[in-house]
């Protein structure tokens, strides 16, 4: 069979069922056509004399690697344009967005929001400019708009910043294109004011974890998530509509697409109807399992817990410089006592619970523990965990402090307080924490590529890019399907492709 032959009916079921499975892509029969296109392009980009030879391929391959990525760059469409559907985007600019800066004016100053199939740039791209135009004091705010797309040729366009006429189709908004781009021959380049404000990362919406601090998909504001699920099964949707709900804050606002609304599908979700538009609300909870004096929501910073007297430890200084630290700034550690036989996981019941999206119910489970062992300092960890995912940071730094306070040598405590920390956008502190983890436990591959990361937000190229080395060396090391600890879900092989992008290593062929 050459390439422009029809596909057999028995090689497109399998094609089709291996996409979806493998990506959560759905082609019910009416799209046919332009799966079985997007599959001959894809084929033929491959050199492959056959396409069993292709499906073999397809199979031992990673779904982040090279050849997925081709494949699902011709079989989705990137149908996307700036300001795209005006009665959402007048909601956003007259209704939605203030209400989200007035909140936040009076408290923390930070805006998060997350474009979750955001194709080639447009959508994100135009909720900043939106945000440069409702905030005149905008260096004052931490903003974070997070761009995740499972097609790594719509990310490395979107991420190039240069569009033609058509992206341009959506009338109305011609002034912007006025102030926040500039002509470049037949293109038009989009501000670098505005480029700074959007991370492009690739991100499975049927595959990865989240929401998860450990690639930042927690405590948004407001999700676009709009025309993606349209090429998910229903089973799928509901899962993926419930996973946007816990990345959300309270109150936090989810726009989908004007053809996906389903009152069934988003019934955790409170229905709000604007004119020539209807958005969808996650509606402010009070649980009963909030620890006495903690605040509720974003109110008062909380008292901790009275300090639980840990006798027997005393500090020790580093040392000296480690190969890890060219710098030699590594903090002192202090060691734990001495411990016998461990004991069953005190906190697995609230892990099972957490673990399935029960958070209220994990949250009883650990008030009760502290209950009976106020000295517990896993427990503390998660409770600091829970309460980051909520965005709720000085809250969730004051439970992992107590937790580093009752165990200076848990090395989690350190790795959830540097993400903390680079949510507050205290970069110098989150390096500190960060270098402990590497300190405590040189092995950590995660914990690698996230301070190659805190160093490239510092400018200091030549430390980040000998990080992503150490990452890449440990990474290597270990089969592709392991999970990687404290990454929420996120194997080896995955982490790898990342890092592998970083350095620019990943040579596929």
């Amino acid at each position: 069979m050459v390439v422009g032959d029809p596909l057999p009916e028995e090689t497109y079921e399998r094609f089709r069922a291996l996409i979806l499975q493998r990506s959560g892509l759905h082609f019910p029969e009416k799209r046919r056509p332009d799966l079985e296109r997007g599959l001959r392009e894809a084929w033929a980009r491959t050199g492959c004399s056959c396409l069993e030879t292709y499906f073999r391929l397809l199979e031992e391959a990673p779904t982040s690697g090279p050849l997925w990525e081709q494949l699902i760059a011709q079989v989705t469409v990137g149908e996307t344009y700036f300001f795209r559907d005006r009665g959402q985007f007048e909601a956003l600019r007259q209704y939605v967005l203030p209400e989200i800066i007035a909140r936040r004016r009076s408290f923390l100053r930070q805006i998060r929001i997350w474009s979750a199939g955001c194709s080639s740039g447009e959508e994100p791209y135009s909720i900043a400019i939106l945000l440069c135009e409702l905030l005149p004091d905008l260096d004052d705010w931490n903003i974070t708009i997070l761009a995740t797309d499972i097609n790594q040729e719509a990310l490395a366009k979107a991420r190039a910043g240069r569009y033609r006429e058509w992206s341009f189709r959506e009338k109305g908004w011609e002034s912007l294109r006025e102030r926040y781009f500039t002509r470049r021959g037949g293109e038009w380049e989009i501000a670098e004011r505005v480029r700074r404000m959007v991370t492009w990362n690739y991100l499975n919406l049927v595959e990865d974890a989240y929401p998860s601090l450990a690639n930042n998909t927690v405590a948004f504001d407001l999700i676009l998530c709009r025309n993606v699920t349209i090429y998910f099964t229903p089973e799928l949707v509901r899962q993926v509509i419930d996973r946007l709900y816990e990345a959300l804050v309270e109150e936090g606002w989810l726009i989908v697409g004007a053809s996906e609304l389903s009152p069934m599908t988003y019934a955790r979700f409170q229905a709000r109807t604007f004119p020539g538009a209807v958005l969808y609300q996650k509606g402010r909870s009070v649980s009963r399992y909030d620890f006495p004096g903690l605040s509720k929501g974003e109110q008062a910073a909380a008292p901790m817990p009275a300090a639980v007297p840990v006798r027997g430890l005393s500090p020790v200084r580093s040392a000296g410089p480690r190969p890890d630290f060219p710098d030699g700034e590594v903090p002192p550690v202090v060691p734990k006592a001495e411990e016998k036989t461990p004991p069953a996981d005190p906190c697995a019941e609230a892990l099972a619970a957490l673990e399935q999206g029960r958070t209220g119910e994990a949250l009883e489970h650990l008030q009760r523990l502290l209950e009976r062992a106020p000295g517990c300092a896993r427990a503390y960890l998660l409770v600091a965990r829970i309460r980051a995912n909520a965005g709720l940071w000085e809250e969730a730094r004051r439970w992992c402090e107590k937790a580093i306070e009752l165990d200076p040598l848990l090395t989690e405590a350190y790795f959830l307080l540097s993400l903390i920390h680079s949510q507050e956008g205290r970069t110098d502190e989150a390096l500190t924490a960060m270098k402990r983890v590497v300190y405590l436990e040189r092995d950590a591959g995660l914990a690698h590529y996230c301070l190659a990361n805190l160093y490239q937000e510092r400018g200091d190229t030549i430390r980040a890019r000998k990080s992503l080395e150490n990452a890449a060396r440990l990474l290597e090391k270990l089969p592709p399907e392991t999970v990687v600890p404290w990454s929420d879900g996120m194997t080896a092989g995955r982490l790898l492709l990342a890092v592998r992008r970083q350095l620019g290593k990943d040579n596929w062929r």
